[in-house]
């Protein structure tokens, strides 16, 4: 039996971008529905103490620059505060929501930053952005059958 892991696995590099960046989409959904009911969201960065804001369109930046084949509107710096407060545990978001945040910034790192990320773990990380795991297959299904 060919799995979708499988089928995903036997695309071509352009076929893969085109399934990372559908399910990039939806992560980027899942994001922005997370900060339509979380509109200012703060925290203390404890190593010097300082108070941060989330950059709420960062995200949606780092997509647009996957897209585009380049970082526009520096997200790479952007996202070296947020992503060390993640890893930190200074910045907490429910687990649907980390993981959108990291497929997006996974995209933008493959994609606008050309650095060496695994394929698998964007799929895995956007569709866990998705809290209804009955609904991973369905979206792997439907970015494969767009991209070939």
């Amino acid at each position: 039996m060919n799995t979708l892991a499988t089928q995903f696995h036997e695309l071509s590099g352009s076929e893969k971008r085109k399934v990372h960046l559908s399910l990039g989409e939806h992560a980027l959904s899942k994001w922005r529905e997370f900060c339509a009911t979380h509109p200012r969201m703060d925290y203390v960065e404890t190593v010097c103490g300082t108070h941060q804001t989330v950059d709420t369109q960062l995200p949606a930046d780092a997509f647009q620059s996957a897209r585009e084949g380049r970082d526009i509107k520096n997200v790479a710096k952007r996202y070296q505060e947020p992503i060390v407060a993640i890893q930190d545990d200074d910045l907490i978001f429910p687990d649907p929501t980390t993981f959108a945040y990291y497929a997006l910034y996974n995209l933008f790192n493959k994609y606008a930053k050309h650095k060496s990320v695994d394929d698998w773990l964007i799929v895995n990380q956007a569709l866990s952005s998705e809290q209804n795991e009955s609904q991973w297959q369905p979206l792997l299904d439907d970015a494969i059958k767009k991209a070939i």
